[in-house]
């Protein structure tokens, strides 16, 4: 079939992709960084991941593959080495790349700034990169949060540069201090000592014995212990300290007594004194959200306890005081009477300043509407936080309120000083530095005890209550969040954006390019032109995974009292838009839909919010059709999940008039973790780069394309493999060459007329790379191997781990035919299989549950895994070469072909870990038998793998990692 976009130009990314560069890369941000650390934003994408995805979709495909990685900011190679030090997302482009870069461009674009669009840019990963290259950024998200954030990553340090750290420097002085002058009343040190942080516990009223029960499922304060080197146990150093709740039936209360100690030896954490052992965890008074009263010994069920919360009648207990004394390292005291007192001063002031705050309308008196997060999803609606003021007790309410006071006394001062976008940008950096006071300071942040800090309240994808939590003192809060914007400068250079410098200068096109951040549904870019944009790079929502909107009110709340002013159009409403956003939210559909019938299934709130999902991201991938240039392209991120999201997405690519031309699949997870072999831990975001279809292109038959499909997949398997891409995201990338052949034509149309989704053509790519794989490993296909020691094979081969996702275990299974994938925990025995995860059982396992029999006469050879799997378990009961070599030769395997491939299959798909202790045991075993017997040596290939280090992955210098963390 011949190409109508023949003459297009590609790009890179269509050609190939440094896949294994890029999840090392992302490895090394997990650290922290000044961008990242600006604001929380859920599921960032890295930017090391975004650099690659940019420079990818703009390059030309003649860039060779070392040039690419000197663009990207890595060394030349030297004697062919790739440069392993370099950390990309802390490393900007030096002028001669992005020199480099845009003569690259305006070869290729006609424009040496080619306009690069993300609307769905969230936290600004994809715009951040963009802009270092000083290309043409248009950037925007529906949500205000996000736009704030983006502001200050991208648009005020390419505006004002390095020279405004000073100002702001000054103006977070001024808020620290005179926030603290009004509350150093409230927040009391016994002499000698500064009080850093205050420790807190719910209680609730126990319905039998009427006493006051503190709620924690621990009573740890401190127990830090220090990295000692591999295979050592941790060094511990200062002392250990906890609580010890002491019940009073009499006094109807729990008191408590400070435990300080060094750290106990052992499996367990515990804290040693003179007279004892204390293990802090050893008196829970509430696990799973069921309580326990120390007085009596009641059950306080999780409804009872939710029950109080609602009706106001849950309450707080300080139970211990963190202080520092001079310089020193943190200490631990119970709370006195001048810690009481304070608490009591600071409540009985806001309640006689509440009216007043109201008025200056500084209070986040504002209800939580009911939502899909924290009804359905979790239960902070239930724990009687309906308003989000309620996230804080009093103290903290106090402190945050006079923080906002103070901000926008500030505000009025720096507005009448500084031109409006200085003005801007100064009052955002505050208001970002006070969100992490918020994120800092709440009943759902809680405490380290292992790091000794605070953990925020936004570490997860979720909000939730902690029953035990922390309080951070004025002396340390304010200072402890600034340090955000104290490294607003470091942020400029990673961005190259002083004005004053002699960057600029070096760089013939100016790096004071466009850059357009607004608010706007990407379901409605009406403030871009049509075909006015070169390439959409853009990383859409994924259907419930987050509720973005619902989780930022968390924020938008006080970034309205501080910024509404400011930016009027962005902080209009009272919350977040939710019935714009893009993601699949049951809540709004709540009380909808109808009940299945006899020849109807239901529809139910959840298949209404995704068909609602689907129809918004069918919208928007419409218009960034209608955007984009007719030869530009769009790349798309998108999180492997399960394989109905998929051909949704794909089916609304196609339907918007795109081609899919590749797609490359990049980890998201720590690769320290992914050859671990324990646990498929793989989270793989795949780039779908897509163009626009030729309008002409008419309808196709499946029947005619379905050849075509396997044939370009099994093509260009061997050029993946050899760029590293293998495993799971082999079969990922294959995506791509599937719907290039799938997505050229519109509608594909099966024997009977019926149009065919892309889920058929996703089937066909799995087939094609299992055959491709399977031949690979056995040197012959499939002919002659049952299905299930096919399958076994090609999952050791694709997860490279015991366990791995459900649904990935399903494709392979169809992709293989001959069986479901439930019959392998079922029927065969093989897997065990809950929550969406699939688990390899070991061979005794198996054998235990008479998957296989072991007694000669009744062993069955007709699957070959059964025979592998009964030799292991003979050689692994019995310790002894013997039984092994009898069992092979009364069962005729010793002379079986198949049998002999199958051993040397499995050697070479389950994983060779280093280290002896962590081997697998079925590699273990088939490996030690083939030393062992010289019969299964003639017949068995098998190459002993050169170990040089002893743990885990071989490539990476982890330890260096730390200095980021």
């Amino acid at each position: 079939m011949t190409d109508p976009n023949s003459k297009r130009k590609s790009v890179f990314i269509e050609k190939i992709m440094p896949v294994t560069l890029l999840n090392e890369q992302v490895y090394y941000e997990h650290g922290g960084n000044p961008f990242k650390g600006l604001h929380r934003w859920y599921s960032r994408k890295p930017l090391s991941f975004s650099r690659a995805s940019v420079l990818g979709s703009l390059l030309p495909a003649d860039v060779t593959m070392e040039e690419f990685e000197w663009l990207l900011g890595l060394n030349r190679r030297v004697a062919g080495m790739q440069d392993k030090t370099t950390k990309l997302y802390k490393t900007p482009p030096s002028p001669d790349r992005i020199k480099r870069v845009q003569e690259l461009c305006e070869q290729m674009w006609g424009t040496k700034t080619p306009t690069v669009l993300d609307a769905f840019a969230g936290g600004g990963s994809i715009p951040f990169e963009a802009a270092r290259y000083g290309l043409n950024v248009l950037a925007s998200d529906l949500n205000p949060v996000a736009v704030v954030t983006m502001k200050a990553a991208i648009e005020y340090p390419l505006k004002f540069g390095a020279d405004l750290q000073v100002e702001i420097d000054k103006w977070v002085k001024w808020v620290g201090d005179e926030a603290e002058k009004r509350l150093a009343p409230f927040f009391p040190s016994l002499p000698g000592e500064q009080v850093e942080y205050y420790f807190w516990a719910h209680t609730v009223t126990c319905p039998n014995c009427q006493s006051v029960i503190p709620l924690s499922p621990g009573w740890w304060l401190s127990c830090v212990s220090y990295y000692a080197g591999k295979n050592q146990p941790r060094k511990v150093g200062a002392d250990w300290y906890g609580v010890k709740p002491i019940p009073n039936l009499k006094s109807k209360n729990v008191s408590f007594q400070l435990v300080q100690g060094k750290g106990g030896k052992g499996k367990g954490k515990t804290i040693q004194t003179e007279n004892e052992e204390y293990d802090p965890t050893a008196l829970p008074t509430i696990s799973n959200g069921v309580g326990r009263c120390l007085n009596c010994g009641s059950i306080l069920e999780n409804d009872y306890i939710y029950g109080q919360a609602r009706s106001g009648l849950v309450s707080y207990e300080l139970y211990a005081v963190a202080y520092r004394k001079n310089e020193g390292s943190l200490e631990f005291r119970l709370p006195t009477n001048v810690d009481f007192n304070a608490i009591e001063k600071a409540k009985d002031y806001l309640e006689n300043n509440l009216v007043h705050y109201q008025t200056l309308g500084i209070l986040p008196d504002v209800e939580i509407p009911y939502g899909h997060q924290f009804a359905e999803r979790s239960s902070l609606l239930q724990q009687g936080i309906d308003r989000w003021d309620k996230a804080f007790h009093p103290r903290q309410l106090l402190t945050l309120v006079t923080y906002v006071d103070v901000i926008n006394k500030a505000k009025s001062i720096i507005q009448c000083e500084y031109e409006p976008k200085s003005c801007e940008a100064i009052s955002a950096y505050l208001a970002l530095i006070f969100d992490r006071c918020v994120d800092k300071n709440s009943r759902l942040s809680h405490w380290h005890s292992g790091s000794i800090k605070v953990e925020n309240a936004s570490a997860q994808h979720s909000l939730n209550l902690f029953w035990s939590y922390p309080e951070t003192s004025i002396y340390r809060l304010w200072s402890s969040c600034a340090d955000l914007v104290a490294d607003y400068a470091k942020l400029c250079s990673l961005i190259h954006t002083n004005p004053l410098s002699k960057l600029l200068v070096q760089i013939e096109a100016p790096l004071l390019q466009s850059i357009q951040i607004n608010t706007a549904s990407a379901d409605s870019l009406f403030h871009i032109p049509n075909q006015s944009v070169d390439i959409v790079v853009t990383d859409p929502p994924y259907y419930a995974t987050i509720q973005y909107a619902e989780l930022s009110d968390f924020f938008y709340v006080w970034q309205k009292r501080i910024l509404g002013d400011i930016f009027p159009d962005l902080f209009w409403s009272e919350l977040t838009d939710k019935d714009r956003e893009a993601v699949a939210n049951p809540a709004r559909f709540r009380g909808m839909g109808t009940p299945a019938t006899f020849t109807t299934e239901a529809i139910t709130p959840e298949k209404l919010a995704n068909q609602d999902y689907e129809a918004k991201m069918a919208m928007a991938f419409a218009e960034y059709h209608r955007v984009l240039r007719d030869d530009g392209v769009m790349t798309v991120q998108f999180n492997h999940k399960d394989s109905g999201a998929w051909d949704v997405l794909a089916k609304s690519l196609i339907d918007a008039g795109f081609e899919i031309t590749a797609s490359w699949a990049v980890s998201t997870e720590n690769p320290q973790n992914l050859h671990q072999a324990q646990k498929n831990s793989v989270s793989s975001t795949v780039l779908l780069v897509c163009r626009k279809r030729d309008p002409n292109a008419g309808q196709a038959w499946w029947d005619d394309l379905r050849p075509d499909v396997a044939n370009l997949v099994e093509q260009r398997a061997p050029e993946f493999e050899a760029n590293d891409i293998t495993g799971i995201d082999l079969y990922l990338s294959a995506f791509g060459p599937a719907l290039n052949v799938f997505s050229r034509n519109y509608p594909i149309l099966d024997s009977s007329g019926n149009e065919v989704r892309p889920e058929e053509a996703f089937a066909e790519a799995r087939r094609a790379i299992a055959n491709y794989r399977f031949y690979k490993l056995a040197q012959t296909d499939t002919q002659g191997f049952d299905p299930l020691t096919t399958w076994y094979m090609l999952a050791w081969d694709a997860f490279r781990a015991r366990e791995f996702p459900f649904d990935d275990a399903r494709q392979l299974a169809l992709a293989l035919g001959g069986f479901n994938v439930s019959d392998l925990a079922k029927t065969y025995k093989l897997i065990d299989s809950t929550s969406g995860t699939c688990k390899f059982l070991t061979p005794q396992q198996r054998h235990k549950k008479r998957a296989f029999s072991l007694v000669e006469d009744e062993f069955s050879p007709r699957y070959l895994v059964d025979a592998l799997h009964a030799i292991i378990t003979i050689y692994l009961e019995e310790q002894a070469i013997a039984p092994v070599r009898r069992f092979l030769k009364s069962t005729g395997l010793l002379g079986n072909d198949l049998f002999m491939r199958s051993w040397e299959v499995a050697l070479k798909v389950i994983p060779r870990i280093g280290d002896e202790r962590k081997r697998i045991p079925e590699e273990k075993a088939l490996a030690d038998l083939w030393l062992s017997m010289d019969e299964i040596k003639a017949k068995v290939v098998y190459i002993q793998p050169e170990l040089e280090l002893e743990h885990g992955q071989q490539t990476l210098d982890f330890e260096a990692v730390t200095d980021d963390e």
